[in-house]
């Protein structure tokens, strides 16, 4: 037999049918073929085979070993086209359509982020999708997800959400730092808890509390905000004392605009930050695929 084309596709399906159906006459209807025509079909399917798929006439309808093997291979062969289409299905799903992704900020300059990676990795296969990126803090980026408004989000979260899902991917060194003309940097010694709260501080979590000073329960706090650039201008104005990722803090320091202050162990902050998506929200293809892109980039084990 040379190989398999269309027709032979059709008369395999054919075959399947009469078979099912226990013979041509209950097929006719299965078919909507004359019993004639079918028996043609299935004398045609035989000569291209080289060989008898069954026997019919008074005895009844009944298929021989060859027809019987025919059978088996040809319900083989259908369910992996079946498959296919299904692989080819999701394909084409992910090859188009929207992701809206929340991100915390200033996380470019993190060298534990490899996100630019995951998402070079994805545009690479599917340069047809479009990401529409939202830079918002913890808190409204999980409202956002349980919202279903957003398909994914990176956060930095002090308490995990009922209905969200959180796969750890990288962390960040944090520090408190001021100018160099701060007057804390007067004490010439490691500065506690108690010392900061002498000095107007910068602190972040308006939802809830986020960094250690949020504990301090003397401290009167004279500025809050919710991102780190808010934060960066308050400290550089002189007046406040705040907490700053220490890649983000580097381009002061290297202009000798601001000083790490050097701290007790109570007052350090390293916050983890998590891939984070909505747990019974049934996402599209294309955003399965960027969750496994991002946690690829990270190189994690996860259950999702």
């Amino acid at each position: 037999m040379k190989s398999i084309d269309d027709l032979d596709i059709r008369l395999l399906k054919l075959f399947l049918v009469i078979v099912d159906s226990g013979g041509f006459s209950a097929a006719q209807y299965q078919l909507n073929m004359h019993q004639s025509s079918i028996s043609k079909k299935m004398s045609d399917l035989e000569t291209r085979l080289g060989m008898t798929l069954c026997q019919r006439g008074r005895g009844g309808f009944n298929l021989t070993n060859d027809g019987l093997k025919v059978y088996e291979a040809s319900k083989k062969l259908f369910e992996h086209m079946n498959d296919f289409q299904d692989e080819i299905n999701d394909i084409r799903n992910v090859s188009s359509g929207n992701i809206h992704i929340g991100l915390t900020d200033n996380l470019a300059t993190n060298k534990n982020c490899h996100i630019q990676a995951a998402i070079s990795n994805f545009c690479g296969k599917y340069s047809k999708v479009n990401i529409n990126t939202h830079i918002f803090d913890t808190s409204l980026i999980e409202k956002k997800l349980l919202e279903n408004k957003f398909d994914v989000g990176i956060t930095s979260p002090e308490v995990f959400k009922s209905g969200l899902k959180y796969t750890y991917i990288f962390n960040e060194q944090q520090h408190l730092y001021c100018t160099p003309s701060h007057s804390i940097l007067g004490l010439g010694r490691t500065v506690t808890a108690e010392d900061v709260v002498a000095h107007p501080v910068v602190d972040r979590g308006l939802a809830h509390p986020v960094t250690p000073l949020n504990h301090v329960k003397e401290l009167s706090y004279k500025s809050k905000t919710t991102n780190m650039e808010a934060t960066a201008h308050m400290i550089l104005s002189g007046y406040f004392i705040g907490y700053l990722p220490e890649h983000y803090a580097q381009i002061w320091i290297d202009r000798q605009q601001l000083v790490k202050i050097p701290t007790t162990t109570e007052l350090e902050y390293k916050p983890d930050f998590y891939l984070t998506f909505n747990d019974k929200q049934d996402q599209s293809c294309a955003a399965k695929a960027l969750v496994s892109a991002i946690i690829d980039a990270h190189n994690v084990k996860t259950d999702c």
